[in-house]
């Protein structure tokens, strides 16, 4: 009794151990059905993508895959001259087996025991499994074991001709290419399996047997031509075979771009290949020409405002160079813009109280820095003081003894609050700054800050006479000239920065049209030398605007000047013998002379301190 009760005991554990290896073996050959996710492991590997034109710019395998799902639209197995001959040829028995071939696998386990072959005698559907969930996996006993559960149970599933569209567009035939549409377009320029002729069938189905033949003639793939074709007694009197004898190549004309849609796989972009292929070829010339300067790396972007579209996107002088960090995005990069943000701040005192002719002083000051025992002192790039000056002037000559004095006025509260309703983005509080967040301490995306500017062309009053100033000529005569490099055949507004140490320059403009944003500098921050102001990001940006005239891309417009504007004429002297026209909010009158150095304190908004006062009197200015 002991006896049995023990044999029992061994009987029910080998059964539960049993029981247990197949509760195994099924949740390990299921699990990849369970965890598959179509959009990791089976997207299309390949990055494809068009300018806007519809040139390809991009054909690139990332994992060395290409695929295009087949269309089964209309599509009839049996009837196709394709389908019979793969069924023959793969799996003769496939419209009356349960997905595996028991026999079959028996011969093959013997010829593997006995060295013959090594076979696995798989299924179609075995194939399909193997192609689409265990594309990675080494081929084993126990790997065909998992193969063959999964057939069983798909067979079940779906539908003989469903597995066949499955199989059809998981399948390999060389040279990167997963899917048979690939294989139809790429090999012989024919959109359905039914437009194949016998010879063409036949070398899909060798390559499908011999995936990694190099060339036609090999012998191996030759033998494998000539048996399948003999097995479907084929009889066609043309030899030549269409295999190819290089493999595809990679395309991929603009590396940043292609990094930009990383995400995407078969698109049509919004970037001009002859704009950005121009732009990378003269940022090229320009920095080989003055790379004795320390000037080393340049980025460059571009877009349409009206639909936020992308033209130019190139981050640095080149991909993968060996001359500065090309990983460093200087798009996407934390930088500060320096004096391409003072617009905002005049803009502020636009809608303030402000108009563009109004004076402003411009001295160097002292204010408190809220700091104990430091006080904050102004300073001009070019160390001048310009003592009274036009608005409009001081913003265009980005006059910082000006725009400190500015932001005292509008209180520096208020001028971070407003940066900030205009997407700029802060990592302290206003403490933190202070008045140096009037020249803009603080750092920002480039990227950003092109977003901004386009924020700046809403048909609004303040924003149309600050378009207007940035756009004028006239109103860089101080520090540009009247006649510089920043003048286009279409005038764009544009502001320039430069900072302090020269590590950086830009230039970024804004029209109806293009928002464009030039940076020149150095990746490591090390300062440019010898730098002039023909050298820097200005040259580059004259250049591209003028290929996006050339191409259409920035058309001239005419003002619509909005209900609150009007177009007068300012005197600049008491006689009123020169004038000239200016924008300006209406009923404004100006009393000041310019030109004869009379200025009157109705044209000065600002209040001025006993210091300020004292110090226009020691350089002959007096207010009327």
């Amino acid at each position: 009794m002991r006896n049995l009760i023990k044999h029992y005991k061994k009987t029910l554990i080998l059964l539960s151990v049993f029981f247990c290896f197949i509760i195994f073996l099924f949740i390990y050959s299921f699990y990849p059905v369970f965890t598959y996710n179509k959009n990791i492991e089976n997207i299309p590997w390949n990055i494809v993508l068009y300018d806007r034109n519809w040139k390809l710019i991009t054909d690139k395998s990332k994992k060395n895959w290409y695929y295009k799902k087949m269309s089964t639209e209309g599509f009839s197995p049996l009837k196709n001259k394709f389908i019979n001959s793969l069924i023959k040829i793969e799996d003769k028995n496939f419209y009356s087996n349960y997905g595996i071939n028991i026999l079959s696998k028996l011969r093959a386990i013997k010829d593997n025991l006995s060295w013959k072959k090594i076979s696995w005698a798989s299924t179609i559907t075995e194939q399909f499994i193997k192609n689409k969930y265990f594309r990675r996996k080494k081929r084993s006993y126990l790997q065909k074991i998992r193969e063959s559960i999964l057939a069983l149970y798909f067979t079940q599933k779906f539908s003989k001709d469903k597995i066949l569209e499955k199989y059809l567009n998981n399948i390999y035939f060389w040279n990167n290419i997963y899917w048979i549409q690939w294989a139809l377009e790429l090999y012989f320029n024919k959109n359905k399996l039914e437009d194949l002729n016998e010879q063409e069938i036949v070398l899909l189905l060798s390559l499908l047997n011999y995936p990694s033949a190099e060339y036609s003639w090999e012998k191996s793939f030759n033998n494998y031509f000539n048996k399948i074709k003999n097995k479907l007694n084929f009889n066609f009197i043309n030899k030549k075979i269409f295999l190819r004898k290089f493999r595809k190549k990679n395309i991929d004309t603009f590396p940043f771009v292609t990094n930009l849609y990383k995400n995407h796989f078969w698109e049509k972009t919004t970037i001009d290949s002859e704009l950005q292929q121009y732009t990378k070829d003269l940022i090229e010339r320009t920095l080989n020409h003055f790379k004795w300067k320390n000037v080393t790396n340049a980025a460059v972007y571009a877009i349409i405002p009206k639909t936020w579209e992308i033209l130019i996107y190139q981050w640095s002088r080149d991909f993968k160079s060996n001359i500065i960090d090309w990983q460093v995005n200087i798009i996407e990069a934390k930088r500060q813009p320096w004096s391409t943000v003072k617009p905002f701040l005049y803009l502020q005192a636009l809608e303030y109280w402000m108009n563009p002719d109004d004076l402003i002083i411009d001295i160097v000051n002292e204010y408190n820095s809220f700091v104990e025992w430091k006080i904050y002192i102004t300073e001009n790039y070019s160390l001048r003081e310009y003592w009274l000056v036009r608005f409009k002037k001081a913003l265009w000559n980005s006059m910082n003894n000006a725009s400190v004095r500015l932001g005292s006025e509008l209180w520096l509260e208020n001028v971070y609050n407003f940066y900030k309703s205009y997407w700029f983005e802060f990592d302290y509080d206003v403490r933190h700054y202070w008045y140096s967040i009037v020249l803009w301490n603080a750092e920002t995306t480039l990227k950003k800050l092109v977003n901004n500017y386009k924020k700046l062309l809403w048909n609004e009053e303040n924003k149309f006479l600050l378009y207007d100033i940035l756009s004028d000529p006239d109103n860089r005569d101080i520090s540009f000239w009247v006649n510089s490099i920043l003048n286009t055949s279409i005038l764009q507004a544009v502001k320039t920065g430069t900072s302090s140490d020269f590590r950086d320059n830009w230039v970024i403009s804004y029209h109806p049209d293009l928002v464009l944003w030039v940076w020149v500098g150095n990746n490591d921050n090390s300062s440019m030398i010898w730098v002039t102001w023909i050298t820097w990001a200005w040259s580059i940006w004259h250049n591209i605007i003028e290929k996006a005239i050339e191409l259409k891309y920035i058309k001239s417009t005419e003002d619509l000047i909005p209900l609150w504007i009007e177009q007068t004429e300012y005197c600049l002297d008491i006689n009123c013998f020169e004038k000239e026209l200016i924008y300006n909010k209406k009923g404004k009158k100006y009393s000041s002379r310019i030109r004869e150095w009379l200025y009157s304190k109705k044209d000065l908004k600002e209040k001025l301190s006993e210091f300020e006062i004292d110090k226009l009197k020691k350089m002959w200015i007096t207010l009327r």
